[in-house]
């Protein structure tokens, strides 16, 4: 029985899975560099949680932590894996070759996941016919044959947000059930199309709010002390 039909991806709480993400970053790591064994409180420590919050997350899965020694990387790892399906082949391609639609082109973590970039597409003229890394830059009117060949499920947008809507409606149109939008634009597709933002500027956002807070601890720190002083 699959990890999928034991659990359900869906049963996972939202915050748990994404720290999944974090913890399958960090075990790939340490299984790179040898380890065999990690325990919760240094896992909760390089990822700057608490050991009863890993502990928590690592609940949901099968793969128990043995006292004294901690989680088998590579079997916790190895469940991870399937939780993710980085063992299953993926094709994905990617409409927008500007900076950062080549940056996911020639990014080499891909592999390591089971995702292949498959095409790289444009409307701009200059762009079209180009090469970036190994894949020749095609026209949009190419998505239709290249997404029944390489039986794409997953586009990446990497256009401005004034392009993105119309985008997203012309992968759709074409079959696409997932959409990897780095674009600033809410989208608005069928109940049945996933879509993950990966917003840049709201990430920025955040980060700029913990600074902020942080600043103000400091801040509120060094009152303190001079009043003790």
């Amino acid at each position: 029985m699959s990890l999928q039909e034991r659990k359900g991806i869906l049963r996972f709480p939202k915050a748990t899975f994404e720290r999944l993400k974090l913890y399958h970053a960090l075990l790939s790591q340490l299984a790179s560099e040898g380890k065999a064994y990690v325990l919760s409180e240094d896992i909760a420590e390089m990822l700057r949680i608490t050991p009863e919050q890993v502990r928590k997350d690592f609940s949901f899965l099968e793969t128990k932590g043995k006292p004294k020694v901690g989680y088998a990387i590579k079997e916790l790892l190895g469940e991870l894996d399937e939780l993710f399906g980085t063992g299953v082949d993926e094709n994905i391609i990617i409409v927008g070759a500007g900076h950062l639609g080549g940056a996911l082109v020639n990014y080499r973590g891909f592999k390591n996941i089971g995702v292949r970039v498959a095409a790289i597409f444009d409307n701009d003229p200059k762009k079209i016919g180009t090469m970036i890394g190994d894949l020749m830059v095609l026209p949009l009117k190419d998505l239709s044959r290249v997404i029944r060949r390489f039986k794409v499920k997953i586009a990446a947008i990497c256009v401005p947000e004034t392009a993105a809507q119309q985008v997203a409606d012309l992968l759709v149109s074409h079959g696409i059930q997932a959409l990897w939008n780095f674009s600033t634009r809410i989208l608005d597709v069928p109940e049945d199309v996933i879509v993950q933002n990966e917003d840049i500027t709201r990430g920025l956002l955040g980060v700029k709010h913990m600074l902020a807070e942080k600043e103000k601890v400091n801040l509120f720190e060094t009152r303190e002390s001079i009043v003790k002083e």
